[in-house]
Formats: structure tokens, sequence, C-alpha cells
């Protein structure tokens, strides 16, 4: 099978996981719709990604022409939204408001932003890193500030580093060496998990622990078992 059709693979699996839970938990479909909705620009990570991390195939070779391309904001809607729900599906929690809950706090989705672009500014080469830093940051401060969240965090950062490495285990079986040929290993460091860059799966984990909670700092919520 063509290596061009690997990432947009990835993110029907991907898709898949999403249509999932959001049909099984009605409850939390506003939570995961609109988390995925603020993750969705996002998806133009990629350009800073291209070609200099990896220079993937893509769908009407959108991402060799512009950088990004159609997979970038499928794939970055279906992360961020399964991230934002992970905890409460598999733990059979829900939300509930806090008691003194207040006016919504947006700032650290601006803030996170700004934070990646001063980065690529200073290490213009290290855009995967920059990228991890940014979400490592962004969840301390979350954590910082609601220490309610912090399991929750970290949860999440551990389950969704572990289930996307499975679906790109499974990527890797179904088009062999798509990883010699999508990635620029050498600038990298050029550690592969199971024939996957490390890079990867950390980026995973901080985007899991970054969008795990941010509907609930955001909007002002807690967890609670369901009855």
């Amino acid at each position: 099978m063509p290596d061009k059709y690997a990432y947009i693979t990835g993110c029907l699996i991907l898709f898949i996981i999403w249509v999932f839970i959001f049909v099984r938990r009605k409850d939390l479909q506003q939570e995961m719709l609109l988390a995925s909705l603020w993750g969705l620009p996002f998806g133009f990570i990629d350009y800073f990604l291209v070609p200099t991390y990896w220079h993937p195939d893509s769908l009407f070779g959108l991402m060799k022409k512009y950088g990004v391309g159609i997979e970038s904001f499928i794939f970055i809607f279906c992360v961020v939204g399964i991230a934002s729900v992970l905890y409460e599906f598999l733990c059979k929690e829900k939300l509930s408001r806090l008691s003194h809950h207040g006016r919504p706090h947006y700032w650290l989705l601006i803030f996170i932003p700004i934070l990646y672009i001063v980065l690529l500014i200073a290490f213009p080469t290290k855009a995967i890193y920059n990228l991890m830093i940014a979400g490592a940051i962004g969840s301390i401060i979350t954590g910082f500030l609601r220490k309610d969240l912090i399991k929750q965090i970290l949860f999440t950062a551990f389950v969704f580093s572990l289930l996307y490495f499975l679906i790109f285990l499974f990527i890797n079986f179904i088009f062999p060496g798509v990883v010699i040929h999508s990635y620029n290993l050498n600038n990298t460091w050029n550690i592969l998990i199971l024939g996957i860059p490390l890079e990867e799966i950390l980026v995973a984990f901080f985007a899991g622990a970054f969008w795990s909670t941010i509907y609930e700092y955001t909007r002002s919520y807690r967890e609670k078992k369901m009855l």
C-alpha cells in the first residue's frame, strides 16, 4: 500500500475512536466537540515541522506543496477531542461545576500558542521539541492552578501516549518503512522504540497531558464519579 495513505489511515483510526467515544458518552459530547474545535487551528503546526522534522506523503500532495494537508486538521481534531475526555470515559466520571466557578478562563488557549511561536523564533529548527516544551509548560501551569486535576493530567498523558503508540505500531505494520521514508531521523534524537521515533511518543504524552483538562480548567469544571 502506498505510503501516501499512511497519514490519513492514522487519522481515520483516530476518528473511529473519536466517534466511538462521542456516541457512547452523550454527556461528554459538548466537551469533546468544543475541545476538538479549539484544537483545530493547531493543525497549522505541521507547517513548522515540514520538512525539517518530517515530510509525509499526503492526499493531493498538499503537505509537500504547503506544509499542511487535510490530514493535519483531522489529526489534531481527533487527538484533542479524545485526550479531552479519555479520563472521564475510562474512569467512568462526569463533569461537575465548581461551587465557585467564576467566569471562563480562556487565556491558556492564547498563551500556549504564543509561547510556541516565541520558542520557534528562538529555536526555529527545533519545532518538535518546542511543541513538547509548550505542552509540558501548559500542563504544569494547569496542575499548579488546579491541583485537583493533576491525577487526570498524568493519567491521560500515560494512557493517550500508549494509545498513540499502539496506533503507530499498526501503521508501521501495514506501511513498512514509513518512518524511514517520512521522517528526517538525522534531525531527531534518532531513538526508535519498536520502530517509532521517541519524539512521537513524547509529543503524544505532552499533548495528552495538556489537552486532558483544558475544558475543565477553561470552563471551571471538576470530575466526579458517575452513579
